[in-house]
């Protein structure tokens, strides 16, 4: 414990400097970087708990849902298009990733597929347990793939906020939470105790606890601390909640993006590592074509629209859903990367959710086929 409690200082200290030079959604980068180094040092995983990664997950959905209050028919229409484009690059890369997986003998089909699926690591890891696969080899690509995307975040957004003109100051200076055009401030330094959102994200967890509790029986929410959050704190806003109970700030915030960082980075072990190095070079090499693959589509969401480029890439890249939408929040993107990233996430979990089926049939169809030809 007293170890853990240095990393978590060390943590603390080069998240100050991270923010203080700017860094994009510095302390979730600050707690990835730190407590990933420590797991595979000391080769323990550091993973938060469910009563903590839960609030957290409330945390960053109550500050993604003020941009889509404003949202009118018209313009979610207009977001049809990226969504799309998202979804269809994204299944291409994720098929043809799983099948070099599977054609290698790393894994069953299934697996694969469970791995690549850019649907949350935690909602992926969840299904390959419930359909009895190779829960560690889906574990291991799934938090690589999101190490990794989040490890090259900051880059990227300096880089996009730049190639879309942003006149803002992207190295930013202390306290900056910008890096595009438009961007937010924070109102209040990362360490000050902002007891109403405090109070404001406990009620929401709650609510939505009860809402989970209650309806269990019957449906399986996807990400339900997501999206209920969000639903719930929407309907605040419309009743007139003062702004300041619903949209987290200063150490509230900063606490959320710690967990939200430690759970990224602190998963992969040394063992886990060693256990599949024949598969990590083809697993790195998928995570990086579906990074170049967000990066294609997002070239093509500017090209027929009026997006940025960094909301393009912001909405398409295969996150960490919680870690894109705390990067989006920093960079003041616009509704389309909230919009955009939840819309993959259900599609791949109702995808994976199927995949038994899906694959089942696929067989039996080959089958079917090479019966006739002989």
């Amino acid at each position: 414990m007293a170890v853990v409690a240095g990393v978590f200082g060390i943590a603390v200290a080069v998240g100050a400097v991270c923010d203080h030079l700017g860094v994009p959604a510095a302390w979730i980068f600050a707690f990835l970087v730190v407590f990933g180094a420590y797991a595979i040092i000391s080769d323990r995983q550091t993973t938060p708990s469910k009563q903590v990664m839960q609030p957290a997950q409330v945390v960053i959905a109550m500050v993604c849902v003020a941009p889509l209050v404003e949202l009118d028919g018209p313009t979610i229409l207009g977001y049809l298009g990226p969504t799309a484009i998202a979804l269809t690059v994204t299944l291409a890369l994720c098929g043809a990733a799983a099948w070099l997986l599977w054609r290698s003998g790393a894994a069953s089909a299934v697996s694969a597929l469970l791995a690549t699926l850019a649907g949350g690591a935690s909602g992926m890891t969840v299904l390959a347990t419930e359909l009895k696969e190779d829960v560690r080899f889906v574990v291991l690509t799934q938090y690589l793939r999101l190490s990794l995307v989040v490890l090259t975040l900051p880059a990227f957004v300096h880089l996009f906020a730049m190639g879309s003109g942003s006149s803002g100051d992207v190295t930013g200076e202390a306290g900056d939470a910008g890096t595009a055009a438009g961007a937010v401030t924070d109102t209040v330094a990362w360490w000050t105790p902002q007891w109403q959102p405090a109070v404001g994200a406990v009620v929401v967890w709650a609510l939505v606890w009860l809402v989970v509790r209650a309806t269990r029986r019957w449906v399986n929410l996807p990400v339900p601390y997501l999206l209920v959050s969000m639903l719930v704190t929407w309907l605040g806003v419309v009743l007139g909640i003062p702004e300041q109970w619903l949209v987290p700030q200063g150490l509230v915030l900063v606490a959320a993006y710690a967990v939200i960082g430690v759970q990224a980075g602190g998963t992969l072990t040394k063992t886990a590592l060693r256990q599949f190095r024949g598969s990590l070079p083809l697993i790195l090499a998928a995570v990086v074509a579906m990074i170049a693959g967000a990066i294609v589509a997002a070239l093509l969401i500017t090209r027929f629209t009026d997006i940025a480029l960094l909301d393009a890439y912001l909405a398409t890249v295969p996150g960490g859903i919680y870690a894109v939408l705390a990067f989006a929040h920093e960079a003041g993107s616009e509704p389309v990367v909230t919009v955009v990233q939840v819309m993959r996430t259900l599609a791949m979990l109702v995808i994976g959710g199927y995949l038994p089926t899906m694959i089942a049939w696929w067989g039996r169809r080959r089958g079917r086929r090479r019966g006739a030809a002989s």
